[in-house]
C-alpha cells in the first residue's frame, strides 16, 4: 500500500488527504497499518528536512510479508512534472486494455506498471488510459481523467477508479463554482462528443490532453482554464494552512 506526495516549498501538499486514502487502501486490502497518522507525519517531516527537499515527490509505503510481518518505508523519488509547453499545447495519451483489481485501493502492481512503462516508451505518449472489458474508459496509469462537454465536467464513476486526491479537489472546486459534474461510465465510442479532456494527479495537477488515441480535443477551454487557476489557488492556500 503506498502514496506519493508532492512537496512544494518544503510542504507536503494535501498530506492529510493522502494519509486518509493510505489507511482506506489498507482497509480495502484487509490489512492493518500499525503506525498512527501522527507517527507517519513525523517520519515524513524528518525525511523532508534531512534531505532539504524544497520541491519534489516523496513516496511512502507499508509492506507485509507472507508471515504478516510489516515494514514502513519512505523516500524521495525521482519525479517528472510537465513543462510549460505541455500545459500550453496538451499531451498525447493512448488507450490500453487493462483493469486494476480493487480499483479504489492504491496498491503496488509491478507487472502492470512495467507493461505501461514499456508501452509509453515505445509509443512516445505521455500517459495511457485503461479501458475495461466493457470498452469503458476508467483511469490513467498514474492519473484520473476528465472530459468537458459544453460546460459540464464528466469523469468515470468512483467505484471503477482510484479516488484521486487531486480528482476530489477538482470535483469540489467545480461544484462550488456552479460547474455541473457528472460521474458516469464512459464508453470509448462516446469520446467524439466531448470538447476537451484533461488528466489530474499529484505530479501533473491539471494537464490538458490534445489527443486521446484517435480523438483530438480542444486544449484551450474556459472550464479547464478556470479549474486550473482554482486548483493552483487551492495549492497556494495549502502552503499557508499546513502545519505538522
Amino acid at each position: 500500500i503506498y502514496e506519493v506526495v508532492r512537496v512544494d516549498q518544503g510542504v507536503p501538499l494535501f498530506l492529510d488527504e493522502h494519509l486518509a486514502r493510505f489507511y482506506q487502501s489498507a482497509k480495502l486490502e484487509n490489512r492493518e497499518i500499525s503506525l498512527s497518522p501522527k507517527s507517519i507525519k513525523l517520519r515524513l517531516k524528518a525525511l523532508i528536512q534531512e534531505n532539504v527537499l524544497v520541491f519534489g515527490n516523496v513516496k511512502f509505503l507499508f509492506k507485509w510479508d507472507e508471515s504478516g510481518n510489516s515494514q514502513f518505508f519512505a523516500w524521495v523519488v525521482p519525479f517528472f512534472y510537465p513543462g510549460n509547453e505541455q500545459y500550453k499545447s496538451g499531451v498525447s495519451v493512448d488507450i490500453m486494455r487493462a483493469e486494476r483489481p480493487n480499483p479504489n485501493s492504491k496498491k503496488m502492481l509491478a507487472g502492470l506498471i512495467e507493461k505501461v512503462d514499456a508501452y509509453i516508451s515505445k509509443n512516445r505518449c505521455y500517459e495511457v488510459v485503461y479501458v475495461n472489458q466493457k470498452n469503458e474508459i476508467t483511469e490513467g496509469s498514474r492519473s484520473n481523467i476528465f472530459f468537458v462537454n459544453n460546460e459540464q465536467l464528466i469523469t468515470s464513476e468512483l467505484c471503477s477508479v482510484l479516488p484521486g486526491v487531486t480528482r476530489a479537489a477538482i470535483i469540489k472546486l467545480a461544484l462550488q463554482n456552479g460547474i455541473d459534474v457528472l460521474e458516469k461510465r464512459i464508453r470509448v465510442d462516446e469520446l467524439k462528443i466531448f470538447t476537451s479532456c484533461f488528466l489530474s494527479g499529484t505530479s501533473p495537477k491539471i494537464l490538458p490532453v490534445s489527443r486521446l488515441q484517435d480523438y483530438d480535443f480542444m486544449v484551450k477551454n474556459p472550464v479547464v482554464s478556470f479549474l486550473t487557476d482554482a486548483y493552483n489557488g487551492l495549492c497556494a492556500t495549502e502552503l499557508i494552512r499546513f502545519n505538522w
